[in-house]
């Protein structure tokens, strides 16, 4: 039988995987770049946020449950949605600013951040499926 814990995971692929190929897609193609942006900077921190509620909710059934490896996989899950909502996309967003305003540096740094950002998103992604993929094959 498969875990609520494991339907929060699905949850979580499902939303970001509809983020990547249709909401970020259909926004650049439909909003000019500045209304993009603001758009964006609001449904960032909403999206992270509801990632890591999803997140903690599947730690708390896992670690009730008595599942401590989907627990942990769970909460380092957690933890990249606090990093991308409360860290790091701040400070994507002020590099904008600053690289908006004609400051250099401001866009390289936009950059990397942007990059981290992203890689936190990926690797939260696979981590979720590792979670999905093992529990299907554990329930066979």
């Amino acid at each position: 039988m498969i875990s609520i814990a494991v339907i929060f995971h699905a949850a979580i692929i499902g939303f970001m995987v509809f983020f990547s190929a249709v909401v970020a897609q259909s926004v650049f193609k439909t909003l000019s770049q500045k209304a993009a942006g603001a758009f964006l900077r609001v449904l960032f921190p909403r999206m992270f946020i509801f990632g890591l509620v999803l997140s903690l909710m599947a730690s708390s059934v896992a670690a009730y449950d008595g599942v401590a490896e989907m627990a942990l996989l769970s909460i380092f899950i957690s933890t990249g949605f606090v990093l991308n909502a409360f860290v790091v996309t701040p400070i994507i967003n002020k590099q904008r600013d600053a690289m908006l305003e004609g400051d250099e540096n401001a866009g390289k740094k936009f950059k990397q951040f942007h990059f981290v950002s992203v890689a936190i998103f990926l690797v939260q992604l696979i981590t979720s499926s590792y979670i999905v993929v093992t529990s299907i094959i554990h329930s066979l």
